[in-house]
């Protein structure tokens, strides 16, 4: 059973690429969340490009958003995400930046490459006093 487990998961990575041209990004917990105050989250720019913008919004908010007809752009869609996270600082390639703080919630990234080249990163699960690094890597898209 493992074997066919490993090989789905082979063949799901294959088709990940093949579809989006790069390598996901991923998030990497630094050991186990105390269960008291906020997560914080790092990220750690490998992509290949200068993040400018980072925005962040609940799952749930971004999901019911898109299920309501907002798109992209709209003023409902810039509600939703807010300010940007970094302010003017942005986050070099290579560097990480470590200014993120949330309470425990599932959350999505819009990350902002200066090109104009977006990642959506959904589903990032928080839990309560957990340390969190979120590796970007290189899977730019041209727009949501």
């Amino acid at each position: 059973m493992s074997g066919l487990r490993t090989a789905a998961t082979a063949l799901a990575l294959l088709l990940l690429a093949g579809c989006g041209g790069g390598t996901l990004s991923v998030l990497h917990s630094r050991g186990k969340p105390t269960g008291d105050g906020d997560a914080e989250v790092a990220i750690k720019n490998s992509s290949g490009n200068s993040i400018e913008k980072l925005y962040v919004a609940k799952t749930e908010a971004v999901d019911h958003a898109r299920e309501a007809g907002a798109s992209p752009g709209s003023s409902a869609d810039e509600a939703l995400w807010g300010d940007d996270q970094l302010g003017n600082a942005g986050i070099p390639e290579g560097s990480t930046w470590k200014g993120l703080h949330l309470g425990a919630a599932r959350y999505d990234l819009l990350l902002v490459a200066h090109d104009h080249r977006e990642q959506l990163v959904k589903h990032v699960d928080l839990k309560s006093g957990g340390r969190y690094v979120l590796e970007v890597n290189d899977d730019w898209a041209m727009g949501r």
